[in-house]
């Protein structure tokens, strides 16, 4: 008789705080370059109203074992039913029987540990981590990139921008409220000009500003373009930066800011100098210098299987 254990969002959401997942996610991204870490590319079913994606993955880390998948489903229409467009379990199996343990609320873990990467790419790639951010898109993502970046101490003057400005003044708001200087932008360019971090979290299918409005030594995190078909970066940025991802086999499968750019340009334009998780692992790496710094971030199923069994290792003592 199967003995499954139900972790529901709001536990999930009290365990992986954002400084937990820091730490976490840098471990579990290490452990990955170390081959202690690792699962296939994302399988994906198109469904008449959206998708469905299996994620399986193993992570051994120092004290944390977990095996298992995440289970997502992504329908854009769903904001017009009042239901998330992104709806997510995590399914953890034990390492040394292959019995089904737990299944864990994924949406929390899908939101947090995304804008978790994030600050951890930023701390150890960008030139200037703390300083000005700019986050392009005010959504569910938005919020959580705020939130891990104020957690993180890396934000002094915040810049948003959005399709929505409604959206955009509630994201602007939360930082008002902690007395840091604001501007909601009127368009995507002038929220990413003399920006030290731009993370782009949008919906978008095109490039949302020209390469020229990214000064030299900014860093971006492209987290929101996740299909070949779809960018958020133009062509001519791209090909200007160190580009740095969380998974190469994952990003030239899936990654239109990079596939595209080299459809336009030629892949010999395009310099991905490796993984995050490369980085991590060796903190003395210097790279020869590009304009700007790209993070392509499309979420691997060892960041969720690492979550999970953190959340169920940390219930069970």
């Amino acid at each position: 008789m199967l003995n499954v254990r139900i972790i529901d969002e709001a536990t999930v959401a009290q365990i992986l705080t954002p400084q937990v997942l820091r730490e976490l996610m840098r471990e579990t991204l290490r452990a990955s370059a170390a081959g202690a870490a690792g699962g296939p590319t994302r399988a994906m079913i198109a469904l008449p109203d959206g998708w469905f994606g299996t994620m399986p993955a193993s992570v051994a880390l120092d004290g944390l074992e977990g095996v298992g998948a995440k289970l997502v489903t992504f329908f854009p229409r769903n904001g017009e039913r009042g239901l998330p467009t992104h709806q997510a379990m995590v399914a953890l199996f034990d390492t040394k029987t292959g019995a089904l343990r737990a299944l864990v609320g994924g949406e929390t873990i899908t939101e947090r540990r995304t804008a978790a990467v994030t600050a951890v790419a930023t701390q150890r790639l960008a030139t200037r981590p703390r300083g000005v951010l700019a986050i392009l898109g005010a959504g569910l993502q938005g919020h959580a990139h705020l939130s891990a970046f104020l957690d993180a101490d890396l934000v002094t003057e915040f810049r948003v921008w959005s399709t929505t400005r409604a959206h955009a003044e509630s994201l602007a708001d939360r930082a008002r409220a902690l007395k840091i200087p604001v501007e909601v932008a009127a368009d995507a360019s002038s929220a990413v000009r003399n920006a030290d971090v731009i993370v782009t979290v949008t919906a978008a299918s095109e490039p949302l500003f020209p390469a020229d409005a990214v000064a030299d030594g900014a860093h971006v995190n492209a987290v929101g373009a996740c299909v070949p078909n779809r960018r958020e970066l133009p062509a001519a940025l791209v090909a200007e930066a160190n580009v740095y991802v969380d998974s190469l086999d994952a990003a030239w499968l899936e990654s239109g800011d990079l596939l595209i750019a080299a459809q336009q340009l030629g892949r010999e334009r395009i310099v991905v100098r490796g993984e995050i998780g490369e980085m991590l692992a060796d903190p003395m790496r210097r790279d020869p210098p590009g304009r700007v710094t790209i993070f392509k971030s499309l979420g691997l199923g060892i960041e969720d299987v690492a979550c999970a069994a953190f959340v169920l290792a940390r219930l069970e003592g």
